[in-house]
């Protein structure tokens, strides 16, 4: 069963954040920790790790916003 990565809330304020940069290839794998892509918000930019091992299937397009909860990704 894959695993959906979304946008996470990093504050109480966040509606959205730009997702900047994947940092894993599409089909590539990761472990749990290793980080997957890069996010900014209006005040941050924070390294997303993954919370599971897996092979990462990309969903969304670099550069653009997405709001709070979007899957922008899988790990299955």
């Amino acid at each position: 069963m894959a695993f959906e990565l979304s946008i996470p809330q990093l504050g109480v304020s966040m509606t959205e954040g730009e997702l900047v940069e994947w940092l894993v290839a599409d089909g590539g794998s990761v472990r749990a920790g290793d980080p997957v892509y890069l996010l900014a918000t209006d005040k941050t930019e924070t390294e997303i790790e993954a919370p599971v091992d897996g092979v990462l299937r990309i969903k969304a397009e670099p550069g653009a916003t997405y709001g709070v909860g979007t899957v922008v990704g899988e790990l299955g």
